[in-house]
Order: C-alpha cells, then structure tokens, then sequence
C-alpha cells in the first residue's frame, strides 16, 4: 500500500476484493466506465490485479491507463506468472495474454515509466509490477 495512497482506482476488481479506498472499475459487469473507458480525473496511482491478461488491446489499455495518472502516480499491477501452466492462456478462459515479469520490465519502459520495481513468481503463481509516471 506504499506506493497506493491518496485517490486511486482499482480496475478489474470485485466489491468484496477491491483495493481499500480506491474507486472501483468493475470490469465484469455493464457499467459505463471500464478499462478503456475510465473517469476523467487523473489519479495518485491506478491498482489492477488480475485484469490485463484479459484485455484484448493490452498495450492500448496501459496507455489508456497512463494517462489517467498524475505526475508521480504510480501503476500497479498484480499480474499471473506463465510458469503456472494453468494461467497460459487456451489453459483459463478468458486469459488472452501471458506475460513475463522481465516482458512487463519492458513494457514498463517503454511507456516512459520510471522507478521501476518488479518482483518474481509468488507462491499464488502471479508476480507484481508497479511503475511511476513521470511525465
């Protein structure tokens, strides 16, 4: 919760799991904002656990997401790990992406994020990667 205070949002969780505080983006149910359609604020740091790998345009929708941030806002990311042959996509439905943690480094940089830290596989099968907007 470090680098998750102030006003945030949780995209893709559920009522009873989502990020404490945060304004939840519930991506499994009509609403008019989802994960490609977020509220116009920008925000002190945007949560997602266990979203991206089931976003079609994955890259569209960090980019998306990027800019909903303020100067200095972080991006967290809970995301799971490829090495559990369950979470591959074909293997899960719905998983539509599988990414490494050194992929998602990548990704990160690209975007222009900085401060990077990314950990390796936990004992759930997932890692997590959080990112500062600089810009």
């Amino acid at each position: 919760q470090e680098f998750c205070k102030c006003e945030g949002l949780d995209i893709g969780g559920v009522p009873q799991y989502h990020f404490p505080g945060a304004r939840l983006i519930n991506t499994t149910i009509p609403d008019p904002f989802h994960a490609l359609n977020l509220p116009a604020e920008k925000y002190d740091y945007i949560f997602s656990s266990h979203t991206l790998e089931h976003i079609p345009d994955f890259l569209g929708a960090l980019k998306c997401w990027k800019a909903h941030l303020k100067k200095d806002a972080a991006l967290f990311l809970c995301l799971p790990h490829p090495d559990a042959i369950l979470w591959r996509p074909g293997n899960l439905i719905g998983h539509l992406h599988s990414f490494l943690p050194g992929q998602m480094i990548d990704v990160f940089t690209h975007l222009g994020f900085k401060y990077i830290l990314c950990s390796q596989r936990d004992l759930f099968w997932s890692f997590a990667i959080v990112g500062r907007n600089v810009e």
